[in-house]
């Protein structure tokens, strides 16, 4: 198995909402690509079947937010998550980062040297 990574590809919603199924988070396939389109990010292959992603928003100057990294369990435990949150830290090196995590997931982020922060809030999203 060869993954193959790519920045800022063309990825249809349908591609990127069945990763997100993969791993039984839901997402609104009429909003998907607005936020891929709003972000910078990473996708990873293995030959032209998606595997995985992550994305970033970032100012380029103070902060960069890094969201969605999603692996299809099948290539979890591969290095591919690591590799694509490295390449965003480089890309958007000198910046503070921050993330949510999802349960489960804090040991992971620790490995890519990230570090708790009891100094962060949020307001979730409003549904109608």
């Amino acid at each position: 198995m060869s993954i193959e990574y790519q920045i800022n590809n063309k990825v249809s919603a349908f591609q990127i909402i069945d990763v997100f199924n993969s791993v039984g988070w839901n997402k609104e396939t009429k909003d998907i690509l607005s936020a891929f389109q709003n972000s910078y990010y990473i996708t990873a292959y293995d030959q032209d079947h998606l595997v995985g992603f992550a994305r970033a928003i970032s100012d380029n100057y103070y902060y960069t937010g890094i969201f969605d990294v999603i692996t299809r369990p099948e290539y979890q435990n591969q290095g591919i998550a690591r590799t694509m949150v490295k390449h965003l830290i480089e890309q958007f090196s000198g910046t503070y980062f921050f993330l949510t995590y999802t349960e489960g997931n804090r040991e992971f982020y620790k490995k890519c040297g990230f570090s708790d922060n009891n100094r962060a809030m949020w307001i979730p999203k409003k549904t109608d």
